[in-house]
């Protein structure tokens, strides 16, 4: 009887965290916060890529902010539509929004500039990093991301907060993802870990 027992709970737990999921993701909608990041990492341990972003930065610790404190308009600060340009496609200037409901995500949305896509930034509530429903390495925060057929969202934890970057396309597949990696290992240097 050793092994017989555990694989029913393995798949019930995986059911019920997959189900957390998803139901986090829908009642939040899509935005962006996260953590300060070192240089990224090119393991290859969880089922997601890891990649190297295009461009990255190192901000001094006594510049970085809080990303639970800050209003939707400085989350358009934290990254420049260049910036974002050379990370993934070019983007209009950011503009600041609050999405979601119970309660409303402060976020900034990056609209692509030929249009059908956009990169979201958003700060969701601490914990929320565990919404995605694969590992990702974002330098050296572990976050997490989910692929769904409007777009790619990535969590990561930060101090007090929840990184959350999002690029939306009309038909997503895992290049979003990896766009979404760059942005976030981009955008956790300028935040407090």
């Amino acid at each position: 009887m050793g092994g017989g027992p555990v694989v029913p709970k393995r798949l019930l737990v995986s059911a019920v965290l997959s189900s957390a999921a998803l139901t986090g993701c829908t009642a939040v909608q899509q935005v962006v916060p996260g953590p300060p990041s070192s240089q990224p990492s090119t393991s290859e341990e969880s089922t997601a890529t890891s990649t190297a972003p295009s461009i990255t930065r190192d901000v001094p610790p006594e510049q970085r902010r809080m990303l639970g404190s800050m209003s939707a308009q400085e989350l358009c600060g934290l990254v420049r539509p260049d910036e974002i340009a050379a990370l993934a496609f070019e983007v209009e200037p950011g503009r600041a929004r609050e999405v979601g409901i119970q309660p409303p995500v402060r976020g900034c949305g990056f609209p692509d500039r030929s249009g059908g896509r956009e990169v979201l930034i958003g700060a969701q509530a601490p914990g929320f990093a565990d919404l995605g429903t694969e590992e990702v390495e974002l330098g050296a925060v572990r976050g997490t991301q989910v692929l769904r057929a409007d777009g790619c969202t990535v969590y990561a934890p930060v101090a007090g907060a929840t990184l959350q970057i999002v690029v939306i396309a009309d038909q997503a597949d895992t290049d979003q993802c990896g766009i979404a990696s760059d942005v976030a290992q981009y955008v956790l240097p300028a935040v407090v870990a």
